[in-house]
């Protein structure tokens, strides 16, 4: 563990507090006075995977942007953000040609890099390449304790896979790893115990996430969607009590990762998922930045607006172009219930929690 406090330690502390501050103002006053703090990229379209839930499998990778490109747009982002987090996902990111090149390159020049995986190209071979040059912060899909119904959603044998990298990568302390699961008719019932058993297992974090319309189609267009998808649980009161179980790990002191207010309004969304109550504010428009394999940019996946392209025109520059404070004032009187974690809103005391787990570990 470090006790050492460097200066990169001290700037990324100072850098991501005054930010918050500024976001809070930019929200308020309704015109971007900070940087965005949740810097998120599709990596690419690709996945081996067959998951039920998800039909992102069934893209066709094209015209995505290159190693290279992605230095270039890397080292822009670092320029004018500073120290940052950003977080990677697909598709399959470690189906990506060249990933461990991108990663390393965020390390490099400072970025630390969150990644979410199915577990599909986690060899040992991988594993000590992700030792070497990360990501910092290794999220594994693993959605249940039950091998059977874990491989049977995720449409192909995952399991053993992701149980057996968490084991080899948790001999390096320095990686903080965490368990990502979806919460669906055939999860629900075993929430806090695949918690219990993730953080037995030895991960940092556990994090729950609704399902929702299913990836890579129209689906939530249709406002009866979950009516008709075979994944959505049919028994709310149960869902509800599975969720106090998980909430009862949360306040035993268990690292749940799911803020409090998040989990109760999950147990609205599964009796009302049209109309459950917002956990928090969206402040999307004034904190994030997605890019996608083909480097477009947006705010918020739901509110689909593109508002400029990495690979023409500097992030900056789209940030802050008057097309974009367009997209936000659009976006304004959206009150859609979202509950995706990509888009929580975090409070300085979990920020600071945050800073002090990579500190302990890692050093920025």
């Amino acid at each position: 563990m470090r006790t050492d406090i460097q200066l990169a330690d001290v700037q990324f502390a100072a850098t991501q507090g005054l930010n918050h501050l500024r976001l809070k103002a930019s929200y308020s006053l309704d015109r971007p006075l900070g940087k965005p703090d949740k810097v998120s990229v599709i990596i690419t379209d690709a996945c081996a995977a067959r998951c039920t839930m998800c039909d992102i499998w069934k893209l066709q990778a094209h015209n995505e942007l290159d190693v290279d490109e992605w230095k270039r747009v890397l080292d822009d982002l670092r320029a004018w953000l500073g120290p940052f987090f950003i977080v990677i996902s697909g598709g399959e990111p470690f189906q990506k040609r060249g990933m461990f090149d991108i990663l390393a390159h965020c390390r490099d020049i400072g970025i630390k890099t969150k990644m979410s995986t199915n577990g599909m190209y986690l060899t040992p071979s991988a594993c000590d390449r992700i030792r070497e040059v990360g990501p910092d912060f290794l999220s594994i899909s693993i959605d249940t304790l039950n091998r059977e119904v874990h491989d049977r959603c995720r449409g192909v044998p995952l399991y053993d896979r992701c149980v057996e990298a968490v084991v080899n990568l948790r001999r390096d302390p320095r990686i903080v790893l965490g368990v990502a699961s979806i919460i669906m008719e055939e999860t629900y019932a075993d929430m806090a115990a695949t918690a219990e058993w993730a953080l037995g297992l030895g991960v940092d974090r556990v994090l729950f996430q609704p399902l929702y319309p299913t990836f890579a189609t129209d689906e939530g267009m249709d406002p009866a969607w979950f009516e008709r998808n075979p994944h959505w649980p049919r028994d709310p009161d149960a869902v509800h009590d599975a969720l106090e179980a998980v909430r009862e790990l949360k306040r035993a002191g268990k690292a749940v990762w799911n803020p409090d207010e998040h989990l109760v309004a999950m147990q609205h969304y599964f009796r009302e998922p049209s109309s459950h109550p917002r956990p928090d504010e969206c402040m999307v428009r004034y904190s994030t930045f997605n890019i996608g394999p083909r480097g477009d940019v947006n705010f918020c996946y739901t509110v689909d607006d593109l508002v400029g392209n990495v690979r023409t025109t500097h992030p900056r520059r789209i940030w802050e172009s008057a097309h974009a404070q367009d997209v936000r004032d659009k976006m304004k009187p959206c009150k859609a219930p979202c509950l995706l974690n990509c888009y929580r809103s975090r409070s300085l005391r979990d920020q600071v929690a945050m800073f002090k787990l990579f500190f302990d570990r890692q050093g920025f």
